[in-house]
């Protein structure tokens, strides 16, 4: 397949908007909004109250314009390490293992080939994984990277997010909607993922309890 032309800038935009807040956030915003715009993308809402990525990422800067830099700090805290939709990939697919860390050093070895630099973050960062995206010459790497991690673990941060608030798309909380908006646009132009992320976290909470269930007490020994 041929990507979209103006894809891998959009992805770079996507990336300035999703980063830790800085001055200019609304202004990165719109620009976004403005390049998807005229990418003239197909969009398919799954009801009339869904808003195309444009329109998101419009209302997105509206809410943070107005907004003092400590108030854009506290949105991004309570979304990304608070709300439990941690940014991290890797950590999405794989959680706390051996197979993330392979992961991560594999990203990051692709990213010094080309010159990139994580600039603090661990490799398997969204806003890094974009950034790469942008200058990703390989057109098969690029869709597989998509649709086996990218939108799989957006998937999976988005449907966690409406188990907990059902409100429609358009009442998404501030970050929630620029991540619904970035689905939107790398579905429309790479395709739907084609894996699921695994609920891990149950899976390990599960295991958890079960071997406290199973684990000898003190005082049962003293019997």
């Amino acid at each position: 397949m041929t990507l979209h032309p103006m894809l891998p800038t959009t992805l770079a935009q996507f990336a300035d908007v999703l980063d830790y807040p800085q001055p200019g956030l609304a202004e990165k915003s719109r620009l976004c909004a403005q390049t998807v715009a005229r990418m003239a993308l197909p969009f398919l809402a799954v009801d009339s109250r869904q808003l195309s990525p444009d329109a998101l990422l419009s209302a997105f800067a509206r809410e943070v314009e107005p907004m003092a830099y400590g108030l854009q700090e506290e949105a991004y805290a309570s979304t990304f390490d608070l709300g439990g939709a941690y940014p991290y990939i890797g950590y999405q697919l794989l959680g706390e293992t051996y197979k993330r860390s392979i992961f991560m050093l594999e990203l990051k070895n692709r990213y010094h080939a080309y010159g990139l630099s994580e600039g603090g973050e661990l490799s398997d960062h969204l806003v890094c994984i974009l950034r790469y995206l942008n200058v990703l010459q390989d057109e098969e790497e690029f869709c597989e990277l998509t649709q086996y991690a990218i939108l799989p673990a957006l998937d999976k941060v988005l449907h966690a997010a409406r188990m907990r608030d059902e409100n429609d798309h358009s009442a998404l909380p501030l970050y929630l909607a620029v991540l619904q908006a970035l689905y939107d646009v790398l579905v429309t132009t790479v395709g739907e993922p084609l894996i699921k992320a695994a609920p891990w976290e149950e899976d390990h909470a599960q295991a958890q309890c079960e071997a406290f269930d199973e684990m000898p007490l003190a005082y049962d020994a003293m019997d």
